[in-house]
Parts: C-alpha cells; structure tokens; sequence
C-alpha cells in the first residue's frame, strides 16, 4: 500500500516540483529576511487562521511570502530530537537561517549558545557525527559530492546575529514575550534574478547537509549494499533502545524495513505534503493509483473535481506533535457523485414561516454527492456533533446528551465509511436504528414545535427511499405514497359518520396511537413535556403495556376532554377495538405523533371550547 502511495506522489513531484511548498505554511511568527548587505529587505508576520485553516489572504499576497516558505522549508529540523543547537533554543539546521521562540530571546539564548550552534555548522563532521561512524560515512560522501562548508559566509551570519539579535526589537516591531517564532534568512548573493537563483540553491545545498546525515531514524541500524547506505527511514517506523520489541533477533539486521538515501528523502517528503494538508483543515486524502493523482479534501469541501475513484487508497490524517494517519483503507469504485439522486422530502410538513425556521430545518431538496447527504446526517440527525467526534477518543467527548453520545459512539465508523469512503457496510439497517433512537430523542427535548424530530422523521424516511431505489425494489409503495394512504383512511375513518371502522392494518393502528399520545400531551398544562409522559408509549414493547399506558394518559386528562368529543372517542375506540398482528412499529407510532393531529385541525371548536 504504502510503496503505491509513494510512487503515485513521486509521479505528482516529478511533474510539480513546487508540490510540497504551495501547501506550505509556515509555523506562526514574525519572518526577516536579510540581504547581502546585512539590511532589512523584509519583514512580515505570518499567523494561521484557525476557522479557515490557512494564512490570511493579505498574508499570502505578500511580495515575500513564497520565498518565506521556501527558506522556512529548507531550513526546518525534521524533528526536535535531531537539532543542530544541542540546547534546542535554536531550531534551524543552518546557517543560512536562524529560528528561535521570541520568549526565548530574552530567557534562553545566550552567545555561548549561539557560538556553539555555529561551531556546529561550521564544522558538523568533528563537532557533531564524529561519534557516529555511519553518519560520519554519509557526511564525508556528502562533501565529496557537493562542498565543504562556506566558512566566510558563515561568520558573516554569525556576526549579524550576534550583534543584533538582543536588541532585534528596535529593529522591527515585535513583542518578544510571544511565545511564536522569530525566523531569520539571509541571502548572501546580491538579489537580482539569478542571484537569488543562486541564494535557493545555496540554501537547498546546507539543507540537505542538514537532511543527508539526519535523514534515517537511527544511524546504528544503517548497512551498506552495493556501496549505497540503506537504513530505517524515520517517518513511518522507530527503533531504539526503548522498543527492543520491533528488532528480529533472528535476522543478522534487525530493522524490517530498510531504504536508501533517495527513498528516504522521497518518505519524508511525503509526509510532509500530507502535513501541509493536515495543517489546511484538509484531513480527508484519496490517493488514486489508477490515475496518479492525490486529492485532499476538508470535511466541509463538496468535492466538484473528484467524484470517483477506481482503485486506490483513502488515508484520514490530522495535525499532532507529527502526523498522525489514523485511517488508512483500500478504495475501489468509489463514487461521491450518487448514482441515482438523493432527495430529501417533506412527509410531514411544517407550519413556520420560513424566515423563522432554523437552518436545520431549510435543507429540503435534490442532493447528487454522498458527501452533501453526509452533511445533513451530520446536521439534522447528529446536530452537527457528529463530524467533529468521528475520531475523538470516547473518555474526550464533551457531549452532555447522553442519546446522542451512545448513537454517536456506536455508529460514527459506519457512517464514516459510507460518506467518505464508498463502503456500505450495511448502512441502512444502521440508520433505521440511530434514526429512531435520535427522532425519539429529539421528542424529548425539543420545542412545542418539534421542528428537529419532524426534519429528522423525514430525512429517515428520505434514506429510506433512496436505498429501496438503489436496490431497484421498485414494486412496492413510496414512503410518500404509505405516509399519504395512511394519513388520509385514518381521517376518513375518524371523520366517517357511520359506525366505528377499525384500522385496515398494523401501520394505520400505530399511527392513531401516536395521534392520540399527540393529543394527551396537548392537554398537558406542564410547561415542559417532561420524559415520563412521552416515553412509556414511545417503547412500549407490547401491545398491552401501549393500551395500558394510553389509557393512564386518558385518565389524567379527561377533564379537560368534552364529553361531545365524538372524534376523540372514535379514535379510541379504534385503538382499543384493534389487535395488532405483529411487533410494536415504534416508526409508524412516531409518524402518528409527528403528523398534524387529526383532532386538532378537524375539531377546532371544540378544543376551542375545551381550552
């Protein structure tokens, strides 16, 4: 998986070889660059934008943002276990460049330490892999190659910083108790076109003077093939004396996994292109090894220009101390453009005014992208918990409702994969079960309007529809066509004038029950619908306990009932007069009770009177 990842990103490189730093940005701080004569040419403060994921607009338009980038890129330590300054106060790789905490300025750096972080560079062979015999023999070869240190420049570096980093506030404006960076660059070649051709390349030279010893995660495994180094690459395994599990004893090298010098230039690479993306909100990466080609997406992208995928890899990744993948899974046909429309219906209307409905409760239409219908489930169903809890550890879940928290916990995976990866897991019979534990819910909670559950009933039976359609059960009737056949024989049966007419079916029966639990909560005088009126019909396993409960509810109220309520008292009979053949339909009880009530449009006069 892993090496098709990499050649498909190779492939990506070779055709842009600027892939790595138009996603790039830089850690916040204030950045200088300096020129060849030791002056100021510029100054500018970089900060990520959390809620867009990314350096603002007037940032990014910066005449020197782009070249920030690149020096910042090509003079990061790869980690802070591999720095140049033995103390960790300085957290660049050379010379060219000098990074430092602000606070630390004024705490931390001293001249003893920055003498010793340019005696290192200046000659990091003695003073830095002498006690290394591998990373000695990479160096050495690296200086055969390219050149020796450029020990003029150097000194000039040094010289600048030692004479103007204690006092660098009164060169620019910056607080130096942030605890953001201050990064320095220096361009050491006047900077007209080609000379600052040759600052680059100088500085892409001292990075991989940097990178070439430092690239593998331990020196001690390193062998020798062929005349070229081979070791563990440092991104994606770790060995040392602290995990002696992950050597094999019984091979003559314990490290599993061995590369050469260029692979392993290529790895690091990798992880930080998914780094930079991480850092970009843009968690959700589909590595395509038919077409090589990568795409990354953040959870809110609609996802225009990648609507399928033959074969390939998915990898979920976020932003930690280093990257984290915390799901990787193998892709075949996915298809974010649905193959036959989903379209989110109204089975049970609403009477608000638009203008005064919230958002939730607005979304009612034809959707054609897996990921759009995503976004309502996440919306309506899980008001909007769920998309920022599918990886959170469960002891960090900071939701009080304890419903949506178990629905959440439970059913996060399978939803997760059929939005973002195609897989269906049987995903339908695990909606139809959040969906009425989350409508029932909602019940409990909600306004006298009961906008969230009516949104959520209808959404479920949108679903539910939808997959009778892509299994291409076109014989049997619509949820339109059943809420519609539904509704209008119960009225007609409540409104008939002739003797009492019991229900046709198991579904109309349950639907007068909600009808009827609908009205006894109306006579409630509580100001709130409290758990215990609602709920002992609401799961009622049987039939008898539902009759039980009803019957309860009637003698609390009847008060308040008119004795010329002849609906009420026909639509009771109905219930009482019924048996029903099969299992409690909880779906068609919620239908009954969500619905406008019979009793209150048909009889208006008389609830009048009553009230």
């Amino acid at each position: 998986m892993f090496e098709e990842c990499l050649e498909v990103f190779k492939r990506e490189l070779d055709y842009d070889n600027n892939l790595i730093l138009d996603e790039y940005i830089p850690a916040d701080g204030s950045y200088i660059i300096v020129d060849a004569k030791g002056k100021i040419k510029n100054y500018q403060d970089i900060k990520l934008d959390k809620k867009k994921r990314g350096t603002s607009e007037a940032v990014e338009k910066g005449s020197y943002f782009k070249e920030i980038c690149f020096y910042d890129y090509h003079s990061k330590l790869i980690s802070m276990n591999k720095p140049m300054d033995s103390k960790k106060v300085i957290h660049s790789n050379n010379y060219l460049a000098f990074a430092v905490k602000k606070e630390s300025i004024t705490s931390k750096l001293t001249e003893t330490i920055i003498d010793n972080y340019y005696d290192t560079l200046k000659n990091p062979l003695e003073a830095k892999y002498k006690k290394s015999k591998e990373a000695s023999k990479i160096y050495q070869k690296f200086e055969e190659e390219y050149a020796p240190v450029n020990i003029e420049i150097l000194e000039k570096c040094r010289s600048w910083i030692k004479q103007h980093i204690f006092s660098i506030d009164k060169l620019i404006n910056i607080d130096l108790k942030k605890k953001d960076y201050l990064k320095i660059f220096f361009e050491v070649f006047e900077a007209d076109e080609e000379d600052n051709k040759k600052n680059k390349e100088l500085f892409i030279q001292e990075d991989n003077r940097y990178i070439f010893p430092s690239i593998y995660n331990s020196n001690d495994y390193n062998v020798e093939v062929n005349g070229k180094i081979q070791g563990i690459p440092d991104n994606n395994m770790g060995m040392n004396a602290k995990k002696p599990f992950l050597a094999i004893k019984t091979r003559k090298t314990p490290a599993a996994y061995l590369v050469d010098i260029n692979k392993a230039i290529l790895q690091k690479q990798f992880f930080e292109y998914l780094m930079n993306f991480a850092a970009n909100g843009k968690n959700n990466i589909y590595i395509d090894t038919k077409n090589y080609r990568i795409k990354a997406y953040s959870d809110q992208d609609e996802r225009d220009d990648f609507d399928e995928m033959a074969s390939g890899y998915y990898l979920r990744i976020q932003k930690g101390k280093e990257l984290e993948i915390q799901i990787q899974d193998n892709i075949v046909d996915y298809q974010n453009r649905l193959k036959t429309n989903f379209e989110y219906m109204k089975f049970i209307s609403i009477d608000i005014k638009g203008d005064k409905l919230p958002e939730f409760a607005k979304k009612y239409g034809v959707y054609d992208k897996r990921t759009s219908v995503g976004t309502l489930i996440n919306e309506i169903f899980f008001s909007k918990f769920l998309r920022t809890n599918y990886f959170i550890d469960v002891n960090d879940m900071s939701i009080k409702d304890s419903v949506l928290r178990q629905n959440i916990i439970m059913y996060r995976n399978i939803i997760f994969d059929w939005v973002y990866k195609g897989i269906d897991n049987n995903f339908s019979k695990a909606e139809e079960k959040f969906a009425l534990d989350l409508i029932k819910n909602s019940i409990r909670n909600e306004d006298k309007y009961n906008l969230r559950p009516k949104s959520q009933l209808n959404l479920h039976w949108s679903l539910k529809d939808y997959f009778l359609k892509m299994k291409k059960e076109q014989g049997g009737d619509t949820m339109a066509d059943i809420a519609t056949k539904i509704r209008t024989s119960v009225k007609e049966k409540i409104m008939s004038k002739e003797d009492l007419i019991m229900p046709s079916d198991d579904k109309e029966y349950y639907y007068a029950v909600g009808q009827l639990l609908s009205y006894f909560i109306f006579k409630s005088r509580a100001g709130k619908r409290m758990q215990s009126m609602i709920n002992p019909v609401l799961n009622a396993k049987r039939d008898n306990i539902i009759k039980m409960r009803l019957f309860q509810l009637y003698k609390k109220y009847n008060y308040d009932i008119s004795i010329n309520n002849y609906n009420m008292k026909k639509l009771y009979a109905m219930i009482l007069g019924y048996k029903p053949q099969n299992k409690v339909n909880q779906e068609m009880i919620l239908f009954g009770y969500l619905d406008e009530n019979i009793l209150l449009k048909s009889n208006a006069k008389t609830v009048k009177k009553e009230n």
